[in-house]
This record gives structure tokens, sequence and C-alpha cells, in this order.
């Protein structure tokens, strides 16, 4: 599922006040920077509404559960970052910040200003938010160019090294390479009959000689891989229904397996194609080795930096003025 635009700005640099002059309880003090309940109440709701968006049911739970954990963590590094460009003189210009709504814009094929307000109100963001965590955002960016350490790339010798190291972290699991004709259940249980009797032909159409499965199922099948005569792709060991999946996983490449009835439908399979679980060649992979090994090595480089300013900084956790949540 695509990211809403929620789920790319609630990940940028939240706006936080610089000035004293308030009249409810600080919760995070940088310096002369403060983060209000209100402002960390918001920034708490709008991460909870992109976990809620961007992750699979089973992991809710245990995100929201770790983005409580680091928030404040986080709100503290950005005060530190604001601080730091302040004292670098660093600043963005308005064409700049023009230039990354346009970006943003390109990312998610928005034409028109009156699709782009649409999208932030579904975020429950206003423009102005919007711009304001956007022009932070690019401050961090600017302070991060001129202050950490160029990150040369890593030789294709250490990354051979490594996948040496790690390779069966790459593992593939076992796959087949599957074509399909789909019979749906119709809803009338009277009409079950029917549909069965329909596999039931398409089963022996398919097992007829010269049969063209893919023919077959561009005509027969009711799933949306008929558009493509039936092709499902590759499919690992596991990810199919278990009367199907065990089925798949004991059959030789060129078997028609069905009808195989599941809880919505008829399946007629071919398979294509058996590949045993295996590891992936260097090359293969070596662009994925590439971006993780630079991934890691900036983590690693922001967070020594940011212990390195938190360390000269005067900063204050008022955890009594924490919100209940």
């Amino acid at each position: 599922m695509k990211k809403s635009i929620l789920a790319i700005i609630v990940a940028l640099t939240a706006a936080v006040s610089a000035s004293a002059d308030v009249v409810e309880a600080i919760v995070i003090r940088v310096g002369d920077r403060i983060v209000t309940q209100t402002q960390y109440k918001k920034r708490m709701a709008d991460a909870m509404a992109d976990v809620e968006q961007n992750t699979a049911p089973e992991n809710v739970a245990a995100r929201k559960a770790e983005v409580r954990k680091t928030l404040i963590d986080d709100l503290v590094s950005e005060l530190l970052l604001k601080d730091r460009a302040d004292r670098l003189g660093i600043t963005v210009s308005e064409g700049e910040i023009k230039e990354a709504v346009n970006r943003l814009k390109q990312q998610y094929n928005i034409s028109t200003d009156e699709q782009f307000e649409q999208s932030l109100k579904n975020s429950n963001m206003t423009r102005a938010d919007m711009e304001a965590r956007l022009r932070d955002t690019l401050v961090t960016n600017k302070v991060f160019a001129r202050e950490l350490r160029s990150r040369e790339e890593a030789t294709d010798a250490e990354l051979r090294e490594r996948y040496n190291r790690e390779k069966e972290r790459y593992r593939l699991p076992e796959r087949a390479h599957l074509r399909e004709i789909v019979v749906l259940k119709p809803e009338d249980a009277l009409k079950v009959d029917e549909a069965r009797r329909r596999a039931n032909d398409a089963a022996a159409a398919t097992r007829l000689p010269n049969a063209d499965f893919g023919k077959l199922a561009s005509t027969l099948s009711e799933s949306g891989t008929r558009d493509k005569n039936g092709d499902l792709g590759e499919v690992s060991r596991g990810d199919l229904v278990p009367e199907l999946d065990r089925a798949v996983f004991n059959a030789t490449p060129g078997t028609v397996l069905g009808p195989i009835e599941t809880k919505s439908a008829f399946h007629i399979v071919k398979v294509e194609q058996r590949l045993p679980s295996e590891v992936p060649a260097f090359e293969s992979i070596k662009d994925r080795l590439r971006k993780e090994q630079s991934e890691e090595t900036f983590q690693r480089d922001y967070k020594a930096y940011i212990e390195n300013l938190r360390k000269d900084a005067f900063v204050q956790i008022n955890d009594q003025n924490l919100p209940k949540v």
C-alpha cells in the first residue's frame, strides 16, 4: 500500500516554538526552544495515525509502543538540529520550499492544487503545517550535508566480504511460478454446484491435447489475473492458502492441479516452474547491499552527531507534564 502524504510529513521535523512566552505546560526544553503539551499531543496523534494507516494490523500495537518510547528523544534531536542550524546561519528560501512541494506532488501523481489540498485535508493537515515541516526538513538536510562526514561508497570487495559473511540473511524461500484459472463461489448457495461444474469443465479443457492454459485463463478465469493470461507470477512456500500450498509444492513443473476448492473459489493451477530455496548471487543483490551499508553508516554517524550536540546543550525533560496516553 502506498503511504499517504501524512506518512511522509509525519516523519519530517516537527514545528516547535522558540518562544518562552507560553501559558501552558512545557514538556521539553532545549536551549531556548520548547515543546508544549499541545505540540506533543499533536505530534503523537500524527504518529499514531501514520502507524494505523501504514502498518500491518498484527504489528500496530508493537509499533505504537515503539513510537511512545522514542518520541521524546526524536523531538529532542529535532530541536538540537534546529539550534545547530541557527548557529550555522542555515536558512531555506521560498523557492526551495516550492520545489519540495512540487516533488511531493510528483511522488503522489498530484496534478492540481485542488487535489493537493484534498490530500492534505485527508491527512488532517493544513498547507501551512506541511510547508513548515518541509522547511524544517530541508534545514536539517543542509546541516547534515555540512557537518556529517562524507560517506564514501563501499567498494565491491567490501560488499562481497559482507555478502560472504551474511549471505544466509538473503536466502530466498522455495518458490513456484504459477498460472491460474479461478471460478468464484457465488453467495447464493444454490448456485455453488453450477460454479463447481464450470470449474470442472475448465480443468478438463486445460488437460486436452495441445491446450493453451494461458488462453483458457483469459476467457474462463474470474480473477484479475485473467488479463495476464492467468499469470500469477512467483509465490513462496506459505504464501497460498494451505490447501493450495500443499498441492503446489508437492507438484512437478508442468502439472495442472484442481479444481481445488477453497472458502471463496475453485482454483485450477498450472505449475510452470519450481524454484528451490537458494542464496541469490552476489551481483543480483549488490545494489541492495550497497544501500544497506550506506544507511547503516548514516545511522551510526547521525547517532554520534546527536549525542555530541546533546552533550553540550541544555536539555530539560519535564516528565510530570507528559500527557497521559
